[in-house]
């Protein structure tokens, strides 16, 4: 009883509401496509405003500070809550008996909504998968770029290298046969 009473009253770190995030970010392809990939450069946010989770309302330093907490599960119980949709006040009408028409036409709308909203999401979950693949790809070329750069050094070091040897195990024989004819007389 003790914690609930004071807990609606803190709001140092609040997080934005359910049913806003819902309702205005995840409403639309074009809104998640603008929150993810199209935010000017803000100096007062964290990471300059460019590493942002839609679900969470959140902003992150780096790619990998992001990614650390998508895999986290603060994260996924917050995708889990905003799979359900919240309520309105439409609905809370309906389950009192008053304004059922108006409410079966919001059902169907909701139901085409959320079609395109899960065919939205599969290709954004696609759209980031490929994003991967690429960095992926272009880590391993990085990599193999810099092998070969290792290698040509590597290679150009010991030709520097192997002619002053060869010169030094010619004068060895040399001086080997000057000290088999000295023994020798």
């Amino acid at each position: 009883m003790g914690r609930y009473s004071v807990k609606r009253y803190k709001t140092k770190r609040r997080t934005r509401d359910l049913d806003s995030i819902f309702y205005e970010d995840l409403a639309s392809a074009e809104r998640r496509d603008e929150l993810l990939n199209k935010q000017p450069l803000d100096e007062t946010k964290p990471g300059l405003g460019q590493h942002y989770c839609i679900e969470c309302a959140k902003y992150f330093e780096n790619k990998v500070a992001i990614k650390t907490h998508l895999k986290g599960g603060i994260h996924k119980r917050r995708v889990k809550d905003l799979n359900a949709r919240p309520y309105t006040p439409l609905e809370s009408l309906a389950a009192s008996g008053t304004n059922m028409e108006l409410f079966a036409q919001s059902v169907e709308k909701y139901k085409m909504l959320d079609a395109q909203r899960k065919i939205d999401m599969a290709k954004e979950a696609e759209l980031v998968k490929q994003q991967e693949e690429a960095e992926e790809a272009a880590k391993k070329e990085l990599e193999a770029v810099e092998a070969a750069e290792i290698a040509s050094a590597r290679a150009a070091k010991k030709a520097v290298n192997a002619p002053a040897e060869e010169v030094d195990e010619d004068d060895n024989l040399e001086d080997a046969k000057m000290d088999d004819e000295v023994v020798m007389a």
